[in-house]
């Protein structure tokens, strides 16, 4: 295997790598949001914004290189790291909606809470 050759597969395995950390880190962010912990959540989910824009940087670096005319040769490793890089990008569109969406329910469980105790006392 040429130099050339290894430095792409390291690039792509970077990318692999840095995009299925996108993927855990978000999937954590969901089961803290729906465990009504908000604030982890949303710590984690930064988390992962960050680790998705180390990804992305990775990405960027391999299509400069090939519009200068050095890019790598398409290869099932190539779309694999492609296909995880889309994936993570697009749940961090998702999971952010889903933590939005449960900071509501949560905001709007403390509502119902309190209403109850104010009917109980004039029961």
């Amino acid at each position: 295997m040429s130099e050339s050759n290894k430095s792409d597969t390291q690039r792509l395995m970077q990318l692999i790598v840095k995009s299925s950390k996108v993927t855990t880190l978000a999937l954590q962010s969901v089961k803290s949001a729906l465990a009504g912990d908000i604030s982890s959540a949303r710590s984690i989910l930064d988390e992962a914004k960050a680790k998705g824009v180390e990804a992305h940087n990775v990405q960027t670096e391999m299509i400069q290189q090939e519009i200068r005319g050095e890019g790598l040769t398409t290869t099932l490793l190539s779309v694999h790291a492609q296909d995880h890089f889309m994936n993570s990008h697009l749940l961090l569109e998702v999971v952010n909606i889903i933590v939005d969406q449960q900071e509501q329910i949560e905001a709007l469980k403390e509502r119902i809470t309190k209403l109850e105790q104010v009917g109980e006392m004039h029961e």
